[in-house]
């Protein structure tokens, strides 16, 4: 249908004058729209200017949309639903990867990646804070049942042999830590792949060679904590210094599909964590402008910046006399140094109101008050708990809660939500991308 945006079409002269030849796609993962929002408005505050993603945004050169994030489950999607709509171009059940139930072993849907590799000839890569065999850059490239099966994914990425793939995810490749004790690693450099463990070995890799990059066990780190801990930043790529490497090593003038993910302001969104939120979203916009900027000056790259869905429907909510106080709240942001999982560590460790109010204290300067720390330690007790999603809620609940007191951000979940997510275009073809379109259009 004319006017439809299409990933596969992108690559054909059709809907524009000038076709692309390579297509980047930059998913924020679980951003819903008041992320961004509180982003420019934290940078207004502290930097005196905007974000970058408002600043792309008033360009002349870009088309902004929204996106409709629905799976065939219903209006909720789960991110291997979500990406597999662009991936396959098929809505599915939440949890499975570009696959339908039917027949004796259902039905495997066939990848962007692999069609772009087999008819178009083009490369093909990954990028994420995630495990690298995680939902997101899954749904792209991989046929599977079940999202959680993460080992069998990657080595199904092996059978494909996508040309580049970085994230986290060591123990779905290590013999030591795999069920089976399969060495993937070996496999993937006996298939030609050079394999970086840390931020030197990746900047050191050939950019002729296939690259596995893998940076931590399970997830990468946030980059709030990734940002106060000197080991953490000298061993671990930003997701900008691996978008930059991967268009690097993919750029050989046959063109290219890229998936550049930040995943971890989706688990922020689950956990209510502000600064986790906040200082991931900043990092993915810095991989954005990294992206955006080599792509005007390249002249032949479709660029795509969406989310897959909202989480957690955060908000900064007005408090104080005529809500002066609200701007105040969110430049608590400034002071905070990591993500709740340390916080929580020590207050686990030692569940009584003087250790919550000396840990928020040392790790974000808020001081807590009596009643606020004693919410906190029930919620760790899992005395009068809060929650509406068991598996993410706990202890997270409380601590969120006592802390938006003095921040004045209100989450209103733990889980995804239906809202329409953020588009923004540019490059060949990135008129398609305008209005509010359906996600599996994007395969169209």
């Amino acid at each position: 249908m004319a006017g439809k945006p299409s990933f596969a079409a992108a690559s054909a002269p059709w809907g524009s004058k000038k076709q692309a030849k390579n297509i980047i796609v930059c998913v924020a993962d679980g951003m819903s729209v008041a992320v961004p929002t509180m982003l420019d408005q934290y940078q207004t505050l502290t930097t005196g200017k905007g974000s970058y993603w408002r600043w792309l945004m008033n360009q002349d050169f870009v088309v902004n949309g929204l996106q409709d994030t629905r799976s065939l489950t219903g209006p909720v999607t789960d991110s291997s639903a979500a990406s597999s709509a662009w991936g396959s171009g098929v809505h599915i059940w939440n949890g499975a990867v570009n696959w339908l139930p039917g027949g004796e072993h259902g039905i495997e849907l066939r990848s962007l990646f692999e069609i772009m590799k087999s008819e178009a000839r083009m490369k093909t890569g990954l990028v994420t804070t995630a495990s690298i065999t995680h939902a997101t850059p899954a749904g792209f490239a991989i046929c599977h049942n079940s999202r959680d099966e993460e080992w069998v994914i990657a080595e199904k990425y092996l059978a494909l042999a996508p040309d580049i793939l970085m994230g986290g995810g060591d123990k779905f490749f290590a013999a030591d830590k795999r069920k089976d004790k399969v060495d993937l690693y070996s496999k993937f450099t006996a298939a030609g792949y050079s394999v970086a463990r840390n931020l030197g070995a990746m900047d050191a890799a050939s950019g002729n060679k296939r690259l596995l990059g893998i940076f931590s066990s399970g997830h990468m780190p946030y980059t709030v904590d990734q940002n106060h801990d000197p080991n953490l930043a000298a061993l671990t790529p930003t997701l900008a210094q691996m978008a930059l490497k991967a268009m690097k090593g993919l750029d050989n003038g046959k063109g290219f599909v890229l998936q550049v993910e930040g995943a971890r302001i989706d688990h922020g969104g689950h956990t209510n964590d502000l600064a986790a939120q906040l200082f991931d979203q900043l990092a993915f916009e810095d991989a954005v402008k990294a992206v955006c900027e080599w792509a005007l000056n390249d002249g032949e790259t479709l660029v795509v910046i969406t989310s897959d869905h909202g989480n957690g429907n955060p908000g900064l909510a007005g408090a104080g006399d005529e809500y002066f106080a609200a701007a105040e709240g969110l430049l608590k942001a400034q002071t905070m140094t990591c993500s709740f999982a340390p916080i929580l560590g020590a207050i686990r460790a030692n569940p009584d109101t003087n250790t919550v109010i000396e840990t928020v204290k040392s790790k974000y300067q808020i001081e807590l008050t009596k009643d606020e720390a004693q919410f906190v330690v029930d919620g760790v007790k899992k005395e009068g708990f809060i929650s509406t999603v068991e598996v993410f809620g706990e202890d997270f609940s409380h601590l969120a809660i006592a802390l938006s007191n003095h921040t004045h951000v209100n989450y209103m979940t733990h889980a995804h939500t239906s809202d329409h997510v953020m588009v923004t275009a540019l490059g060949p073809g990135c008129e398609n991308w305008s209005g509010l379109t359906q996600n599996v259009s994007y395969f169209d």
